[in-house]
């Protein structure tokens, strides 16, 4: 149900809160409150409906394609619990835990520091589950569109935790956040990151694309890790925990862990930063294409390594050329890419596109199984008929 901003003011009125509350608040604050809705169904013809609710709803590959930026009404929605509505003149960051000082921040206090924009793109760790060759997996059946390119606009983490004043022994940053479980027995959803990582590039982000983060998204406050898969990119938070060691929660022993049949979720190797990927936009899957110069094209990412080359063949991987880069580049965010193939006679084609990183890996034909379906990051490849 719609909150309308004179419904707004009176509940304001009604809890007693000053005008001068209200007039404290940042304007993205402001908006936030006037336009705050329920989340709703998926109706954009470019998201898929994967679970109804919590919402978890996937971007097509067509939607993808329409933008190097993908807007907030098509990127992509992944929530471990029902997504809490939090007003933003009541939500307060606490800061606490080997801190010289603890802090109370409201958005207004988040406001008046230092605030920066940045593009990254944010990846589901579970993002093609459903694409992987095994018997069968929990979690959301993703396949290729849990993945999004967005500005997002905020605060530097790292402000944050210097105003705070980390203790020397300090090495980790626990995100704690307002979404709860439904049933009491259920572990609640809690991530931590490196005090390293913590300090170099993660924003504490209000809004999206320039508009206010919507309740979907994490509203009112919400952490962006680049570079590490969205798990890391805790929405609602309402405090971080500044300790020696990492979280002991489920979601980070026993959850996203790159667990081998067989093996000991403990012992596996955790899920953290994104595996270099690329997927095609262009032709889409079952598409007629007109002969003669055919464009093939889509997007790549990384981790912190970034992405150095995109290669594409259509004779099954005998050959590969590379792809050009088109648009803009960002640390971080993806890059779009493009080729063109002579395609004089009527055919049925397959293409198939692999992206090399920074550091040297290149995508492999299959990703490695894992138990959890974490970090699929095998080849797309794309049948079109030219006619």
């Amino acid at each position: 149900m719609s909150l309308g901003r004179r419904a707004f003011l009176e509940r304001l009125a009604r809890a007693g809160i000053a005008s001068a509350t209200l007039s404290a608040l940042p304007p993205w604050a402001h908006a936030l409150a006037a336009n705050a809705t329920r989340p709703k169904a998926a109706t954009s013809a470019d998201l898929i409906e994967r679970n109804d609710w919590p919402e978890h709803w996937e971007t097509t590959l067509q939607g993808l394609g329409r933008s190097w930026n993908t807007s907030n009404d098509r990127f992509f929605v992944r929530s471990h619990f029902p997504v809490p509505h939090i007003q933003p003149e009541a939500y307060r960051l606490e800061v606490t835990g080997k801190v010289d000082h603890p802090l109370s921040l409201g958005l207004a206090d988040l406001e008046r520091m230092a605030q920066t924009e940045v593009v990254h793109t944010l990846e589901c760790a579970g993002n093609g589950r459903g694409l992987m060759k095994l018997p069968s997996t929990s979690g959301t059946q993703w396949e290729r569109g849990a993945v999004g390119n967005a500005y997002w606009r905020g605060v530097r983490l790292s402000l944050v935790l210097q105003r705070a004043g980390a203790s020397p022994d300090a090495r980790h940053v626990w995100f704690e956040a307002a979404d709860q479980a439904v049933l009491p027995q259920a572990p609640p959803f809690l991530r931590s990151i490196p005090l390293e990582k913590a300090m170099t590039d993660v924003v504490l982000a209000h809004s999206m694309n320039d508009q206010p983060l919507s309740a979907l998204h994490g509203a009112p406050l919400r952490a962006v890790v680049p570079g590490w898969y969205g798990m890391a990119s805790t929405k609602w938070v309402t405090r971080l925990r500044v300790e020696k060691e990492p979280s002991d929660n489920h979601f980070m022993v026993k959850g996203y862990r790159y667990v081998a049949p067989g093996q000991d979720p403990a012992t596996a190797p955790p899920v953290e930063e994104i595996k270099v990927k690329s997927v095609i936009t262009r032709p889409l899957a079952g598409a007629r294409v007109a002969r003669g110069k055919v464009r093939i094209q889509g997007f790549a990412w990384a981790g912190p390594a970034g992405v150095r080359l995109v290669e594409v063949s259509t004779d099954g991987g005998r050959s590969w050329r590379p792809a050009g880069f088109m648009g803009v580049s960002a640390t971080l965010a993806w890059r779009q890419w493009a080729t063109e193939i002579d395609a004089r006679n009527p055919a049925t084609m397959t293409a198939q596109a692999r992206a090399t990183d920074g550091a040297g890996a290149v995508q492999p034909i299959e990703a490695p199984l894992n138990l959890g379906g974490y970090g699929n990051n095998s080849i797309h490849k794309v049948t079109f008929h030219v006619v």
